[in-house]
């Protein structure tokens, strides 16, 4: 049995599996550096390293600013040292005191420590918004996480400083411990170099996610004027996500519910936590809708987004399967542990 075998099923608690994985990238960590307060204290404790060392910084570049001549051009930009002239520094006398500037090799070692302390701090930050993902999850399967995944994630992580992108980070991390190859390194590269503008496109589209067996899509059957009308997704913001990988570039892409002969069947669609359920009688034809389909990377990147059910959305969805043969509800969805499906608020549909 593996690491923390708590069923002896090969189930391991999520919060354990998180601390492997940390113990093999960074510093040897424990449960409790994982509560809220000991995060809380450990992120201000780094914060104020980091302010205090950049306060002395433009402490010490101000210092050189008036000694500009003296250093042949040095001046403090955006947290950093500016460096226009490789010329040594030596001790200068103001009016009042003598200014002992510090050497090329002081202040290099000095946006090192900055550097580093702020790629900690993004790391610890980000694996802090994993572990509140992960702390009321139940036993996770113990297969361990790709070393090349954990390698290029933490190399990502160390640079990512925005809490709204630290807060997605983090649930990316707990969601490739809770579930293996969720997230391909394909994936991470282009969340990596997503713009704030691409990233709100890509909001929109996913948004309104349609989930059907395992294939993601979004609705598309008049060629794309209800999607503008209704949520103000434009043809150039499908070329932008074409273009980036995110949805298939093929054009004419069905969702099709073959036709049903001797046995009925009963098809389900989910948006987000809606789902519509179509009770699909004998002799029903085939029903195809025009959709489009997010790619594998778009897909993965959709989990990240839990779609905003809209009930025009949702009956527009409908309209396109109706047919005498078929019944159409949508409602409320829950998903059980052991996989069951129950739907509530049921909501029938004939318009």
């Amino acid at each position: 049995m593996k690491m923390n075998d708590v069923l002896g099923l090969g189930k391991i608690l999520p919060i354990d599996k998180l601390l492997d994985i940390l113990s093999s990238v960074t510093s040897r960590l424990s449960k409790p550096y994982f509560d809220r307060k000991d995060i809380d204290t450990k992120a201000y404790e780094i914060k104020k390293l980091a302010e205090a060392k950049a306060e002395e910084m433009k402490i010490i570049s101000l210092a050189i600013k008036e000694n500009y001549l003296l250093t042949g051009g040095i001046e403090y930009k955006e947290n950093s040292i500016g460096i226009t002239s490789p010329k040594e520094l030596s001790i200068s006398k103001t009016e009042n005191s003598i200014l002992i500037n510090p050497s090329l090799e002081d202040r290099t070692n000095d946006r090192i420590i900055l550097q580093q302390a702020k790629k900690q701090l993004n790391i610890e930050s980000i694996t802090a918004y994993a572990a509140e993902e992960l702390k009321n999850e139940p036993p996770v399967t113990d297969e361990p996480v790709d070393e090349d995944w954990k390698t290029r994630f933490f190399n990502i992580a160390e640079d990512i400083s925005s809490d709204e992108m630290q807060a997605l980070w983090g649930r990316i991390l707990a969601g490739e411990i809770k579930q293996p190859k969720s997230y391909s390194l394909r994936t991470l590269e282009v969340l990596k170099n997503l713009s704030k503008e691409e990233a709100e496109v890509f909001t929109k589209f996913a948004n309104i996610k349609i989930v059907s067996v395992d294939t993601s899509v979004i609705y598309n059957q008049d060629n794309g004027a209800f999607l503008e009308s209704e949520f103000g997704i434009t043809f150039t913001d499908s070329l932008l996500l074409t273009e980036l990988g995110l949805i298939a570039s093929e054009s004419n892409l069905e969702l099709s519910l073959t036709e049903t002969n001797q046995v009925a069947q009963t098809n389900a669609l989910f948006i987000g936590n809606k789902g519509i359920v179509l009770n699909r009688g004998i002799n029903t034809p085939k029903q195809p809708i025009n959709v489009l389909v997010f790619t594998k990377t778009g897909a993965e990147l959709s989990k990240l987004i839990e779609p905003i059910p809209n009930e025009n959305y949702i009956k527009k969805i409908c309209s396109s399967f109706k047919h005498p043969n078929v019944k159409i509800e949508y409602g409320d969805i829950t998903f059980l542990p052991n996989g069951q499906i129950i739907m509530n608020n049921n909501v029938e549909y004939n318009e």
